[in-house]
């Protein structure tokens, strides 16, 4: 009987151990033996995620896992032995046996998709640029075809997008202007009002050519991704998408909506390390307050407004006149941040009326 029982934990051992680590065979490259043994433990972890994200229903973005998993493969791998190692010219190539600790590589796996699922996608708002000389690159039609084909993209990837009549109205309010940039903190406003994290703000323009048996047209598509919170430009893109038809019409529809796609990839890795790193850290905001300067009264409200969870790193930055002027971090959005400053001020006997407001900043009367 005893044996019986040794041979069944035995067993149960031994596929524990299994279980809980993997035994891989990844090759690397690299201008020295460091570099190709580390992108040789790269991609024995890169296996692991792998099946792991297949097996899940979960999405897990590749850039989050580069950042935070892959970044540090090493960690994962608990043993290697080089079974080939050869040099090609300048390059170093080397073959390994690894032992993968899939029991940590799928806690982390699983805390990121909870950290993703707890923060969540930002909102969106598709904003087209009217500013375009060629009428062309107007038509509505073609707007329409490329609006779909970023839409289209950022739906695919769980992004959140204003809907499209919003869009147009801000699309014809910037073509009343007359100006030949976008305004960031226009732009930004009308993102938050319809509470919009992020505006995409793109632009067409492009060479129509004849060709012996038909039209074809190349497009340049240029975009500026703007934190409204800040109103500050994140990251800026451009691509090229070529389209060919019988006709104008049917070259710039092809062209149009692949184009609208090709331009959101590049963009997705900035963009939700962005967001990530916001929830995460907090967005640093500014707050001014008319009529506070008394330094008693500075120091209550930072430590009492840096009590709420959401807020961190609260500290007087300037004060004079009358006025003093206050930076936090702060890990919510903007209508919480100013729940929490008239939530500090009532502990604090105060009443205050917020007077102004422009992206990460604003200013508050104490009546």
């Amino acid at each position: 009987m005893k044996r019986i029982l040794l041979l069944a934990l035995g067993v149960f051992i031994l596929s524990t151990a299994a279980a809980l680590a993997a035994t891989v065979t990844a090759t690397g490259e690299g201008p020295s033996k460091e570099q190709a043994l580390a992108t040789a433990m790269r991609r024995a972890v890169e296996q692991g995620v792998g099946t792991m994200v297949k097996s899940s229903t979960t999405v897990v973005d590749s850039a989050l896992v580069d950042d935070k998993i892959l970044s540090h493969s090493k960690g994962y791998v608990t043993s290697y032995k080089i079974v080939k190692e050869q040099k090609n010219g300048d390059e170093f190539v080397i073959t390994i046996s690894a032992n993968v600790d899939n029991k940590l590589l799928k806690d982390d796996i699983d805390a990121l998709t909870i950290l993703r699922k707890t923060v969540g996608n930002p909102r969106i708002l598709v904003a087209f640029s009217n500013k375009s000389k060629d009428k062309l690159f107007k038509d509505k039609e073609f707007t329409e075809e490329i609006y779909n084909g970023i839409v289209e993209s950022l739906t695919d990837k769980q992004f959140r997008v204003v809907d499209k009549a919003a869009a147009e109205r801000f699309s014809m309010q910037q073509a009343e202007t007359h100006e030949i940039d976008v305004d960031l903190n226009k732009a930004a406003a009308y993102g938050l009002k319809f509470h919009a994290e992020y505006t995409l703000f793109y632009n067409v323009s492009g060479v129509v050519r004849e060709g012996a048996i038909g039209k074809s047209v190349l497009l340049n598509v240029k975009t500026q991704l703007i934190d409204n919170t800040r109103s500050q430009v994140i990251t800026s893109k451009k691509v090229e998408q070529a389209g060919m038809g019988q006709t104008v019409d049917q070259a710039l529809e092809k062209a149009a909506r692949e184009g609208g796609k090709k331009i959101v990839n590049p963009m997705i890795e900035v963009l939700q390390k962005h967001w990530m790193d916001q929830q995460q850290n907090g967005a640093l905001y500014t707050i001014v307050i008319d009529g506070v300067e008394d330094p008693e009264q500075i120091a209550k409200f930072t430590e009492m407004f840096e009590k709420f969870p959401l807020a961190s790193g609260a500290k007087e930055v300037e004060s004079g006149g009358g006025k003093t002027t206050f930076e936090a971090a702060y890990k919510g959005k903007r209508d919480q941040l100013d729940r929490d400053v008239l939530r500090t001020a009532k502990e604090l006997g105060w009443s205050l009326k917020k007077v102004r407001a422009e992206g990460a900043r604003s200013t508050w009367k104490k009546l």
